[in-house]
């Protein structure tokens, strides 16, 4: 991938007011077609010419060149789906000739490249092997940052979840103790008072007949 600060937004009243006057129809043309299969947000302006590249790929867009306009259809999906039918127009291994052949009209070439665009859009683009690398570690750096970030979620969630059995088993046990409390009777240590004095009253008397 190019380096970032070679990528400025795309606006397309912005860009046409850059392209000549002779070519500024065709290039709103194309923009419309690459704004109907990707989002506005994913298009940049690089080296003056729109272009989508997501996740270090390059996906798609065009240029309008001195020697004439071309297309990108940089994703392979694009190319083994309409790699026949683009074939009579490419040059290169992305470049796309936007230039009707005999016995056809530029509208014929723009539903073609309009076909392209929206195939590229659902899926990945090129991406040379050192930029490949480059993506690799900065993936592997973000890497442990998200495991602490999901072992911090789980963590979190297991102490929630820690909390909520621990309230339940509480309210459960609390329930059960009352319960228990509620069947005995209120008068236990009453009882158990009067039957000792009963007996030793009954005890009494004994004693002072066998004294006597």
């Amino acid at each position: 991938m190019k380096p970032a600060e070679k990528f400025t937004p795309y606006v397309r009243a912005a860009y046409l007011k850059s392209v000549s006057d002779a070519d500024r129809a065709l290039a709103a043309r194309l923009c419309e077609l690459l704004e109907a299969a990707f989002d506005v947000n994913d298009i940049a302006i690089y080296a003056g010419f729109p272009i989508v590249v997501r996740d270090m790929e390059w996906i798609a867009g065009f240029a309008m060149r001195k020697s004439g306009p071309v297309a990108y259809c940089c994703s392979p999906a694009t190319l083994a789906e309409l790699g026949t039918e683009l074939k009579p127009y490419m040059s290169g291994k992305s470049c796309v000739a936007v230039k009707p052949r005999r016995g056809e009209t530029l509208d014929d070439v723009l539903a073609l490249i309009a076909r392209a665009f929206k195939v590229a859009s659902a899926h990945g683009g090129m991406i040379s092997k050192t930029d490949a690398k480059k993506r690799e570690k900065l993936r592997a750096a973000s890497e442990p940052s998200v495991s602490a970030n999901a072992a911090g979620k789980k963590a979190s969630a297991q102490r929630a979840a820690t909390s909520d059995v621990t309230k339940k088993l509480t309210t459960k046990r609390a329930k059960k103790l009352t319960k228990k409390v509620s069947k005995k009777p209120a008068t236990k240590s009453a009882t158990k008072s009067a039957m000792n004095s009963a007996t030793k009253s009954a005890m009494g008397p004994a004693r002072k007949s066998a004294s006597r």
